[in-house]
């Protein structure tokens, strides 16, 4: 959804997709939030699928479409009240500031509707049922796309059409979650109106791998507001350039990331097993194909940069700076794809707090910090943080591997979720 949206809002100019770049943080924290919830739904279905435990996976069900939907009203009802205020602290001014409420306002309205979307896709991916979802997200990803060019250029809605055309390809995915998941006749979940009262005995453990999942999604998003910031001294060009070319990033890290998160079933699913030999072999083979699409997509999409960047944006200086930033991180994506992997296989174990922890330390224990210093001490120009990025990737990088040759082969990886033993 954001880079359809982002490749649309470049045609309405600078002024536009800097406003979106500075909603992108807040955007952010919403998907971190969907993506905690989500993704302790599947780590927790998937161990229950298989230790053959049912009854729990129903219960993990309910209770997150309850929470979803509870947290998806406060969220709302926060964005509503504080997000002009939060734009402004973000750096946002003036007319960008202005279109950035226009966008941001119409997400906050519907805000349930991502947590209830997320945590349905997150049962079927937890009972192992992939394909489902993938389908049900390409017909909605399909319709944004459509919509986004109704809405921006056949009513001349600007920033808010892309924020309509977002959350009607959300309805178009909520719904077809439910009807599928309600409507099916074999299946492991089950939803039943009683078990979406919620459990505590469910929750305790959601909550546990949820919060950290989200939390490391927070650092990331205050990690952009503060290289948001960094920038802006260099000028909205800057930004706009970051905006884009992070768009781009996500287009490298999305291969990356659906393989991580297929792990995380597969991986839970042998835990809950006991099965700590597929555990293993299935890590190893996770991180060999994260690391060699990184490594293939990233170089693919540096030296495509000149047709792809002005996808997202027509300015001559901020295709430029934008292409210096994907030269950069050709190094960086591996180490993404290490860090990621790690987390992602830790969260299917049960393990929430490291993936939190190595986020935090690429971002801001040494990446800020470090671009920081590039720029207000060394007096280096917009290279010195992007030098700081990469130097995150680094510390990352060596954590990610000290923690996994611990939790992984230097400890039981199944203790946590597989079955118990007399």
């Amino acid at each position: 959804y954001v880079v359809a949206d982002t490749a649309f809002i470049g045609t309405l100019g600078t002024d536009a997709l800097a406003a979106a770049t500075f909603v992108a943080p807040l955007f952010f924290l919403v998907m971190a939030l969907t993506m905690g919830l989500g993704t302790a739904v599947t780590a927790m279905v998937a161990q229950a699928v298989g230790r053959g435990d049912a009854e729990s996976a129903d219960a993990v069900a309910g209770t997150a479409i309850s929470a979803g939907i509870l947290l998806g009203l406060v969220v709302g009802v926060a964005g509503l009240l504080a997000g002009p205020r939060m734009l402004t602290l973000l750096g946002a001014e003036g007319d960008v500031a202005r279109l950035g409420w226009e966008y941001f306002r119409v997400l906050a309205l519907f805000m349930p509707l991502f947590f209830v979307s997320s945590v349905l896709r997150a049962i079927l991916t937890g009972e192992g049922d992939a394909k489902t979802p993938m389908i049900v997200l390409m017909v909605s990803t399909i319709s944004n796309i459509g919509l986004d060019a109704l809405f921006i250029f056949g009513f001349g809605l600007g920033l808010r059409g892309a924020a309509y055309a977002t959350v009607l390809a959300v309805v178009i995915s909520a719904s077809s979650f439910a009807v599928l998941l309600l409507r099916r006749k074999e299946a492991f979940v089950k939803l039943r109106v009683s078990a979406l009262t919620p459990r505590v005995v469910v929750l305790k453990p959601l909550l546990g791998l949820a919060v950290p999942i989200a939390a490391s999604m927070f650092v990331m998003s205050v990690g952009t507001i503060f290289y948001n910031l960094l920038l802006s001294d260099f000028g909205s060009v800057s930004v706009a350039a970051y905006g884009a070319a992070s768009k781009v990033d996500m287009i490298v890290v999305l291969p990356i990331f659906g393989l991580a998160g297929a792990a995380v079933t597969v991986v839970g699913m042998f835990a809950g097993a006991g099965r700590v030999d597929l555990v293993r072999s299935t890590s190893l083979y996770t991180y060999r194909w994260a690391i060699t699409l990184a490594a293939v997509i990233g170089g693919a999409a540096f030296l495509s940069s000149g047709a792809i960047l002005p996808i997202f944006t027509d300015d001559p200086e901020a295709i430029l700076i934008g292409t210096t930033y994907l030269g950069f991180m050709i190094f960086a994506y591996p180490m993404m794809a290490i860090g990621m992997t790690t987390g992602r296989l830790l969260q299917g174990l049960g393990h929430g707090f490291p993936a939190l922890f190595i986020t935090t330390l690429r971002v801001l224990l040494v990446g800020v910090p470090m671009a920081y210093a590039q720029v207000n001490i060394f007096d280096q120009s917009i290279e010195g943080v992007w030098i700081g990025i990469l130097s995150g990737g680094v510390a990352a990088t060596i954590t990610s591997g000290l923690m996994i040759r611990h939790l992984m082969w230097k400890s039981d990886p199944t203790r946590k979720v597989g079955p118990r033993h007399a």
